[in-house]
């Protein structure tokens, strides 16, 4: 099967977790084959030269002709989404963007032959009644097979929070400002680092980093313990619970809102820390996971064996086989349309005023880059 794997920015990390890693390990597998583009380079000639065009978060006019072009051409869709972004929280940095574009949204999902999304709480909030919908899991980052860390008894406890986003952590504040000193110590990753340090918190600030190499920070802090505060919201809800996978697979224990997506994986107190609503509950139970290190070496071995038994890649693999197998099953099925010539004439003028417009914004974005780049 020749696969087009099409994202905005088909470098994003979200394109990197959910597409690149999975696909590729599915491509070795199978021996299959698959294309990567941005939306902004994908022409009609990558569409005849493959089979299955997988969109992630399409949600413009020209994605959905995309679509269209790949279903006229006898292909599958396969439209990929994993944030309940019909309901999307305030706080999220792109919230009005994505409002303006959500007619768009809804419209490249329902061309699709298959939605996948990441949870069942996802599938079950937002995809339209008539599509099929599979669930591809997100998955536990493993780069080697390393040991546990250990406690260290004469290092600092490290408190990590990350995130791709802006986060509500009000209830954070108060406790950390009271537990922050030269034996704990607080590390923030991406845009809460900023919210952490203007709220007057002694905050060590990192943006954003791809997956691995924040793991290789993570895992290099002594004694670190993560942090994931989040809303108790629908939006919230369907989110999965990628960052315990990542932070159980590292050996980090990990403390998060008593909420789902974290309160349907994590076993309280076994595989980490469910926290409820409250800047007492928060303080807490930062209290004991920084006082107690037998506490965070039996949890820290928990987390990584049910990650381990549950979460890992394998999963997203096998499922995203059998949703590409499905959506061009489904290609195969659709009824053929027979189109007079002036139509297929009128089509191929359409892809070749398209490509000629990809050809023409690549040649203005790697103009800009020389500018860019180019010394003043």
């Amino acid at each position: 099967m020749r696969i087009l794997a099409t994202a905005g920015n088909i470098d994003a990390l979200i394109a990197q977790v959910r597409l690149r890693l999975p696909l590729e390990a599915l491509a070795r597998h199978a021996g299959w084959s698959v294309t990567w583009r941005s939306f902004h380079e994908c022409t009609h000639r990558d569409l005849r030269a493959n089979d299955v065009l997988i969109v992630q978060r399409g949600a413009t006019g020209r994605v959905l002709q995309l679509e269209q072009a790949m279903q006229a051409l006898g292909g599958a869709v396969v439209y990929e989404i994993d944030d309940m972004l019909t309901e999307i929280a305030p706080h999220i940095s792109q919230h009005a963007a994505v409002i303006a574009r959500l007619p768009w949204l809804k419209r490249c999902m329902a061309c699709a032959d298959v939605v996948t999304v990441s949870t069942s709480r996802l599938r079950d909030a937002m995809v339209p009644s008539g599509r099929e919908v599979l669930i591809v899991p997100n998955y536990a980052f493993q780069d080697e097979d390393r040991p546990l860390p250990t406690a260290e008894a004469d290092a600092p406890v490290h408190l990590l929070v990350a995130s791709s986003d802006n986060l509500m952590a009000e209830d954070l504040i108060a406790p950390l400002a009271g537990l922050l000193s030269d034996r704990c110590r607080l590390v923030a990753v991406g845009p809460p680092a900023r919210m952490l340090e203007a709220a007057g918190l002694r905050v060590e600030c990192h943006p954003l980093l791809p997956r691995a190499k924040f793991l290789e920070l993570a895992r290099s802090l002594s004694n670190a313990v993560a942090v994931i505060p989040l809303e108790n919201s629908r939006f919230a809800a369907c989110k999965s619970a990628v960052k315990w996978f990542d932070y159980a697979e590292a050996g980090i224990p990990t403390l998060a809102s008593a909420v789902p997506p974290y309160a349907d994986v994590i076993q309280d107190n076994v595989t980490g820390a469910l926290v409820p609503p409250g800047a007492e509950a928060w303080r807490r139970a930062l209290l004991k996971a920084i006082g107690d290190p037998a506490w965070r070496e039996t949890v820290r071995a928990a987390a990584r064996a049910a990650v381990r038994r549950e979460h890992m890649m394998s999963r997203s693999v096998t499922a995203w086989q059998v949703a590409l197998e499905t959506a061009a099953s489904h290609a195969r099925s659709r009824p053929t349309e027979a189109h007079g010539a002036w139509q297929r004439l009128r089509w191929a003028m359409a892809a070749a005023i398209d490509d000629a417009a990809v050809v023409l914004r690549r040649y203005n974005r790697q103009r800009l880059d020389r500018r860019l780049k180019s010394p003043p």
